[in-house]
């Protein structure tokens, strides 16, 4: 006569049962390298690992944008600098031509340079970002900020809307300035950036050139290095920025990595006692089934 009830068979499948759960889960674990699995496994753990995920997204999304405003901020940086040192040949060209020794054919020499110039300096006023959008029409990215209505008459086309972009928590930039302030409200003079430069070329050519052109490119090239340096200063502001981000990105990643990560070696182990305690509950099961009244004569 066998020996077995009910309820040995219940309990010892109940063993085996969950002995293979705990194998299958630890299996699970170590193939993700993953140490929590549900959110139930250690609900304090999962909540920060949401919330430090959360912390990474967020820094990065900042990171992103300050790649986007420094690369803006540079390209504005380098065709400012550009224009100034075109302006800065204009001016010499124009102190060339103020000298009363020059004949007229110089000077048309000197006003044609000059104008090769400024077509230099439309060129860079069009200047576009990565992105394919102008630099300096504010909000009206798709538009040529400056228009050459011919005869000395340039209008801005552009807005006045300055960008700014987050880069931290309570944090915009700037990432440009827009065409109406670099090259049109200018300080000093009554002429913009590139009617002094058209007016300069057609008085040498009819001989009424006056050392006023030299206040205007004075007053022009004042005007962008006045901007250059607030680029510049947006820029350290935004590497110093970039620098915070990527910090608390690393040390959120350090956090998450230790509430994450599974330690491969404690693992191992633990399956190994898994398999263990599994093939004892398979061989206890197959003992209790095999009992009969012979056992105990």
């Amino acid at each position: 006569m066998r020996i077995s009830t009910s309820q040995f068979q219940l309990e010892s499948v109940r063993r085996m049962l969950q002995q293979e759960q705990k194998l299958s889960d630890i299996q699970q674990k170590i193939s993700t390298g993953r140490r929590i699995l549900t959110p139930s496994e250690d609900p304090s753990g999962s909540a920060r690992i949401l919330d430090l995920k959360q912390v990474i997204d967020i820094n990065e999304q900042y990171q992103r944008n300050t790649d986007m405003v420094k690369a803006r901020l540079e390209s504005q940086d380098v065709t400012l600098t550009g224009m100034i040192d075109v302006y800065q040949r204009v001016r010499e060209l124009a102190i060339q031509g103020l000298n009363d020794t020059q004949g007229q054919s110089n000077r048309d020499a000197i006003a044609a340079e000059i104008r090769q110039q400024l077509d230099e300096i439309l060129s860079l006023s069009g200047r576009k970002d990565a992105s394919g959008e102008y630099l300096f029409s504010g909000f009206k990215g798709e538009t040529n900020p400056v228009v050459d209505n011919a005869g000395g008459n340039y209008t801005y086309a552009g807005d006045q809307g300055q960008r700014r972009v987050a880069i931290g928590p309570n944090r915009q930039i700037e990432d440009s300035d827009n065409g109406f302030d670099l090259f049109f409200n200018i300080d000093n003079t009554t002429e913009n950036a590139f009617s002094a430069v058209y007016n300069l070329a057609s008085s040498l050519e009819n001989n009424t050139q006056s050392g006023a052109s030299l206040d205007d490119m004075d007053a022009v090239m004042d005007n962008l290095s006045t901007f250059r340096s607030k680029t510049g200063a947006r820029l350290v502001s935004v590497d110093n920025q970039n620098n915070v981000n990527e910090g608390l990105v690393i040390h959120s990643k350090e956090l998450l990595s230790d509430l994450e990560d599974l330690d491969l070696a404690e693992a191992i182990t633990e399956l190994n006692l898994r398999r263990t305690s599994l093939e004892a509950a398979q061989q206890s099961y197959v003992r209790i089934q095999g009992l009969s009244l012979f056992n105990f004569l």
